[in-house]
């Protein structure tokens, strides 16, 4: 019975560093690709990290500031 906890919270420590390792670079993607989006056009396509990324579409939040300051 010891050994069966030992080691679910072995695997729970370890995919608890999975995720957040992942969720980190999730983060980093994002941020990145929203610099390189700046001046952009939706669907314009940039790299990122060496990879060829799609420019999302703005966020109904970001276009409502935007209409906002001016």
């Amino acid at each position: 019975m010891k050994k069966l906890l030992t080691s679910l919270m072995a695997l729970t420590f370890i995919a608890g560093l999975g995720f957040s390792a992942s969720s980190m670079a999730m983060k980093h993607m994002a941020e990145a690709t929203a610099k390189a989006c700046k001046d952009k056009k939706p669907g314009d396509m940039v790299k990122v990290d060496g990879k060829d990324v799609k420019c999302p579409e703005p966020k109904k939040e970001e276009v409502k500031k935007e209409e906002g300051k001016k």
